[in-house]
């Protein structure tokens, strides 16, 4: 196994609290902003949170990215306390936009590529649009996750502090 980066913090995390669940909950929720029609005006954790599932986000006024990770978790009762247990990941609506985008630039490269084996002439100025294409994917991913490089640990702070406890690893 290799060793791990101890600079990107972990995408699964647990949280562990002395509190039970339900009051563990009830204290992470004090410190959450629902999502209204209009964002917050400062930094703040938005999301929703209940005993069964936890959804976390960090809002950063004025900006949007859609790449930027998203805590989901539910917390299981541990001895007398809690553990918020769960994982950092994009939003699945995001996911799947990419995995459409990742798989139209790949069935792209690969028909020109079926098309020019097969003698169609001039098949081979289209290869560039699929390599553009997966240039621009994979370029968007690192621009999105380098403008969200610090959210995990501002997340992972705030939790910790809202359940009085730090992280569990």
């Amino acid at each position: 196994m290799p060793p791990r980066n101890t600079d990107t913090p972990s995408r699964h995390a647990r949280f562990a609290s002395a509190h039970p669940p339900e009051v563990a909950a009830a204290r992470l929720a004090l410190m959450v902003q629902r999502r209204g029609i209009l964002p917050p005006r400062e930094e703040a954790m938005i999301g929703r949170v209940s005993e069964d599932r936890v959804v976390l986000e960090h809002h950063v006024p004025r900006t949007r990215n859609a790449f930027k990770p998203v805590f989901v978790g539910r917390f299981a009762r541990e001895g007398r306390g809690a553990v918020l247990a769960g994982r950092f990941a994009m939003h699945w609506s995001v996911r799947i936009f990419l995995a459409f985008w990742f798989g139209f630039g790949v069935l792209w490269t690969g028909s020109v590529l079926a098309m020019a084996v097969a003698g169609t002439p001039r098949a081979w100025l289209l290869l560039p649009v699929g390599a553009v294409l997966l240039l621009i994917g994979v370029g968007m991913v690192a621009l999105g996750r380098s403008l969200a490089r610090t959210d995990i640990a501002w997340l992972s702070a705030r939790i910790a502090a809202a359940l009085d406890a730090p992280p569990a690893d």
